[in-house]
């Protein structure tokens, strides 16, 4: 229904080819399709065939060197479809261009038999409350495989990095793959085996000198500290 409306707003005519007699969009956007004068709509037709014809590029006929066995490239000109109860096909002719919008469906067949999926969407994950987590623990679904309302890019994205925080939460449950701790660990090991080594030299700890003698723009209370 979207679709329609945009083409709508730059196109002479716009033919919405349906399935089924009716839509199963809001209502609200569904009867703007149907009363918009530019959108015309063909109810239980289907789709059969897209007609092209073959064009010339544009400056083929100046250049040198033209590869003849080359095939030329084809641009839309028409259509033939089928009444989808008495099979009677007729050919749509002058149309620019087709758009196919045949509805969503998840890629998760992968995960069927093992985790659990919405009872009212098929093949959308189920997601347990308000996160991503899912009813195998260690799997996350966000996205267009668990969203089966908004489904957008923005939407998607967000929901992307909820099912990131969720994995990094529950990694750090089962005490796997914290690399943050693991790296800031790493870390004060170095900076305590390095002020050991300083230590064992003799000399003691100098703040001023591992800051280079650079005191500029510190107040008097601080460097009298250091």
């Amino acid at each position: 229904m979207e679709d329609a409306l945009v083409l709508a707003r730059t196109s002479d005519s716009v033919t919405v080819i349906h399935r089924r007699d009716t839509f199963r969009a809001s209502k609200v956007l569904a009867q703007r399709v149907i009363e918009h004068p530019s959108i015309n709509i063909l109810w239980n037709t289907v789709l059969v065939e897209i007609l092209g014809e073959s064009v010339e590029p544009e400056g083929a006929s100046d250049a040198e060197d033209v590869d003849l066995d080359a095939a030329l490239p084809q641009v839309v000109s028409g259509a033939i479809l089928k009444d989808v109860y008495t099979e009677e096909e007729t050919r749509l002719s002058n149309i620019g261009a087709v758009f196919v919008a045949i509805g969503h469906t998840p890629s998760t067949s992968f995960l069927e038999g093992l985790v659990e999926f919405d009872p009212d969407h098929s093949g959308y994950v189920l997601n347990k409350g308000s996160s991503t987590r899912t009813s195998i623990p260690g799997i996350f679904a966000c996205g267009d495989v668990s969203d089966s309302v908004y489904r957008q890019a923005i939407t998607s994205a967000g929901s992307g990095a909820a099912a990131a925080l969720d994995a990094e939460r529950w990694l750090s449950e089962e005490g796997l793959g914290n690399e943050e701790a693991e790296f800031e660990a790493e870390l004060l090991a170095e900076m305590m085996a390095d002020s050991g080594s300083r230590h064992d030299e003799g000399g003691a700890y100098n703040a001023y000198e591992d800051a280079g003698g650079r005191m500029t723009g510190m107040k008097e209370s601080v460097a009298a500290e250091l």
